[in-house]
């Protein structure tokens, strides 16, 4: 191996943590998480700093996917689709469990 190549990090309680804190101000909630980090740049991968920066809905892996969230012009992390969830979104393969936050699609692969 490498030396300095980082393998198999999971970001998956940084995404949930900053999920739970939608609706809170951006700087406490950013504060806590690079406490928390080795590196800023994985918070970045869900929040986008404005909304038409950011994305409705993030793939992180094979087949995972978080809301994408920004920070709105008063300070507050949003969800930049709020209405999305487990159930609207369909599997791109049959071979994997796919994810939205952390809770498996209920649509069937459709082929």
């Amino acid at each position: 191996m490498k030396q300095g190549t980082q393998r198999g990090l999971d970001y998956t309680p940084l995404f949930k943590f900053l999920l739970s804190k939608v609706g809170g101000n951006w700087n406490e909630i950013h504060s806590e998480a690079v406490s928390r980090l080795d590196k800023e740049e994985p918070i970045f991968w869900l929040v986008a700093k404005d909304y038409e920066s950011g994305n409705e809905v993030v793939r992180v892996g094979e087949s995972s996917y978080f809301s994408g969230l920004f920070i709105d012009e008063s300070g507050i992390l949003c969800t930049v689709k709020p209405e999305l969830n487990e159930e609207s979104l369909e599997p791109q393969c049959k071979c994997c469990t796919h994810t939205f936050n952390g809770v498996e699609f209920t649509q069937a692969y459709a082929g």
